[in-house]
């Protein structure tokens, strides 16, 4: 199980932070976790004097927000919000993203479950420069939930999508959504993308005698014995394919109905940058499914035994 004691739920009230707070809630109680709420307005805000009046968020609103479906579903136990451990906070700030990271760092926050954008609902190939920022700056790892995700309960995780490049960043988010699939029950799906070789044709090479297939079947391979050695888990399936890495990616999501990608914030290169890197940001703003950003050269969620053979 993954080691979570405090569960960050920033909210602006839009719909995109409600998506979200069903994923919060259920990893909250699951982990005997505390749930700290966070709303950052100010007098900037043309709903300043909303968001104050309705703050802290009273019990029967956050009841709406889970969204709990009239009739029950096989396997799902739903939370009681009134026996979880919520801690509410209104901090004044026009830097959203900034007292976000900030409250997290100060009261030691495991994990951040947040929207991808907010309360302006514009429907657009970015997902919001608070959530952005958030993701890039913050000590833990972040769960994002876009907000037209489908209407399926957000606790339903049945299908867990890894992309992993055998970097030890990509082993971390291995190990990460081995916990997670335990949590929820769920299948976890390797993935392995293959980038065909680009040649100048002043270099006179063919790209196109790229051995694909022979490419193909070893990384299979070599995804199966991570399969067996670093999850042992018995409902892996592995995938190796050609192509452009986030594109193949988000295909994949589409096409097999994944309900969660755990992917980690850079890959074989291994450097400490701002950005998350092109796959992992790509990922984060077009995929339909929520994605759990892991961070290996930050706080880890992984039980201590595995974190440290993550170390060694």
């Amino acid at each position: 199980m993954l080691n979570i004691q405090r569960v960050l739920f920033p909210t602006d009230f839009s719909d995109g932070a409600k998506r979200a707070f069903p994923q919060a809630v259920f990893l909250a109680d699951w982990h005997d976790a505390e749930l700290h709420i966070l709303n950052v307005t100010g007098r900037h805000r043309h709903d300043y004097e909303e968001t104050k009046a309705n703050f802290p968020i009273a019990l029967d609103t956050l009841t709406d927000w889970l969204r709990r479906p009239d009739e029950s579903i096989d396997g799902m136990n739903w939370p009681d919000l009134e026996a979880l451990p919520i801690e509410q906070t209104q901090i004044e700030s026009a830097a959203a993203a900034e007292r976000i990271v900030d409250y997290g760092d100060d009261n030691e926050i495991d994990l951040v479950v947040m929207g991808t954008h907010g309360r302006r609902g514009v429907d657009r190939m970015l997902f919001g420069s608070v959530t952005e920022e958030v993701v890039r700056t913050a000590s833990c790892p972040v769960f994002t939930v876009r907000a037209d995700a489908d209407v399926t309960p957000s606790q339903a995780i049945r299908r867990i999508l890894v992309p992993i490049d055998f970097s030890d960043a990509s082993e971390s988010a291995v190990q990460h959504a081995k916990e997670i699939a335990q949590t929820y029950g769920a299948e976890i799906d390797l993935l392995h993308v293959v980038e065909p070789p680009f040649y100048p044709s002043a270099y006179g090479i063919d790209s196109a005698s790229f051995p694909t297939q022979e490419v193909v079947d070893r990384v299979e391979k070599q995804l199966g014995d991570v399969a067996r050695e670093e999850i042992g888990y018995e409902h892996v399936m592995v995938e190796a394919t050609v192509g452009h890495p986030p594109s193949e990616i988000l295909h994949y999501v589409d096409e097999n109905e994944v309900d969660l990608v755990v992917i980690a914030t850079h890959g074989r290169t291994g450097l400490e940058r701002a950005l998350l890197g092109s796959v992992t940001e790509r990922v984060l703003r077009q995929s339909p499914a929520p994605v759990f950003v892991v961070k290996p050269t930050r706080r880890s969620l992984l039980p201590s035994s595995t974190a440290m053979e993550d170390a060694e």
